[in-house]
């Protein structure tokens, strides 16, 4: 019976962690659980962006504390200059986070990041943050990537 507990746990630990490769950076209203990029393979160090596609993202989350809203902001970090990639709707509240957003309580956001011809072909790390009523950060996290 002991040995069923522990492959349970250690089967739910192993999908807990598997997803998209990716670093918080600074999470203090929030637990992320979960990050997935869409045709980013769970083995890749690095996602690529294609120019002139769109890539989706769902990040799972656990709160730490409450906020009436909650406001996605984005960036793509080249050589520690963080410069802002827009958002069609930054409304976490309209991406799969039912809000107010509330203590203990475990959501799940997803919004889709258009990927411009105009962009530069580099290496970026792409730092996604969703922040609470006063502008702290709900999550943070930071997905290595390259723009092709």
């Amino acid at each position: 019976m002991n040995r069923l507990v522990a492959c349970i746990a250690l089967i739910v630990l192993v999908v807990q962690v598997s997803g998209t490769k990716f670093t918080d950076c600074g999470s203090t209203i929030g637990q992320v659980t979960g990050v997935q990029v869409t045709d980013c393979p769970d083995s890749a160090d690095t996602c690529i962006l294609k120019k002139g596609t769109t890539k989706g993202i769902t990040i799972s989350f656990t709160s730490k504390g409450a906020s009436n809203s909650a406001k996605a902001v984005v960036h793509g970090v080249i050589a520690g200059v963080p410069l802002p990639f827009s958002l069609k709707n930054p409304d976490g509240c309209k991406s799969g986070i039912s809000c107010p957003v509330k203590n203990g309580q475990s959501y799940t956001y997803s919004n889709q990041l258009p990927i411009r011809n105009s962009y530069p072909a580099v290496g970026v790390t792409v730092r996604w943050e969703i922040q609470d009523d006063n502008g702290r950060d709900l999550v943070c996290v930071e997905i290595p990537c390259h723009i092709q």
